[in-house]
This record gives C-alpha cells, structure tokens and sequence, in this order.
C-alpha cells in the first residue's frame, strides 16, 4: 500500500462548524437555522456565535440529524422568477428598473435578470439588501 505521504501528496482540511450542531426539531429545505431549531450534541442551547445560524438547508434535516457547513448553504436572497431592483452605477449616474430573476443566488452571487422593460437578459450581483447591482 503506498500513502499519500510518500507521493508527495498533503491534505488540507478545514474545519467550518467547530461546535457540531444537531436538530432539535425538523428543519425543512429551505429554512433557517436558528437558536429555536438547533441544539449542541450534548443538548445545550447554540452560541449565537455559531457560524451555522443563519444559514439555509439544503434538504429536510431530522431531529437528531447534524447540522453541517456541508448540509447548509448562504441564505438565497434572491429566488428564481422573483421580481427584483435591478440598478446599473456608473459615478454619480443611477438607473434602477425592475427585472426577473432566472436563477436563486445568495449575497454577492451573480445572477442572469430579465430586464422588464427592455426584455433584456443582464448579469449583476446579489447585494445584501435583495436588489441587484448590473454589471
């Protein structure tokens, strides 16, 4: 057997949820993680702290299902066929139009907008906010 030592090869790992969070009810796809639906393995309440809360499920988790960075995903803030702000910047010149969005994207994703008016597909990037900013 060869290891991966002796090819030269090294593993990283990183480790994203130090605390391992299990579900403390059902959370469905699509819901947040929160305080109210997590609890720690040894069943205490989650630090605010934790980087899990707040983020959304992949797929339905079990009571007593762990919670992990793997299961989880940044909250989408922008859901496919949504109508969203779209606004293009340049200087002091602001142009805000209304536009549907073609995919789901999280904060500082990019995602395709169909311009309303001008039947337009343009790329921009989610902003925390909901709206999104054309590239």
């Amino acid at each position: 057997m060869i290891s991966l030592a002796a090819l030269g090869i090294g593993l990283i790992a990183t480790v994203f949820d130090s605390s391992s969070l299990v579900a403390a009810e059902v959370i469905r796809a699509g819901d947040r993680v929160s305080q109210a639906n997590v609890v720690t393995e040894e069943g205490d309440v989650a630090e605010g702290a934790d980087p899990l809360l707040g983020r959304e499920v992949r797929r339905t988790v079990y009571v007593g299902q762990p919670v992990t960075a793997n299961n989880t995903r940044a909250p989408m803030l922008v859901k496919r066929n949504q109508t969203v702000s779209v606004k293009y910047i340049s200087g002091a010149l602001e142009i805000t139009t209304t536009g549907r969005a073609m995919a789901d994207a999280a904060a500082n994703e990019s995602v395709t907008v169909l311009n309303q008016e001008s039947r337009q597909l343009v790329q921009g990037i989610v902003q925390e906010n909901g709206w999104v900013l054309a590239q």
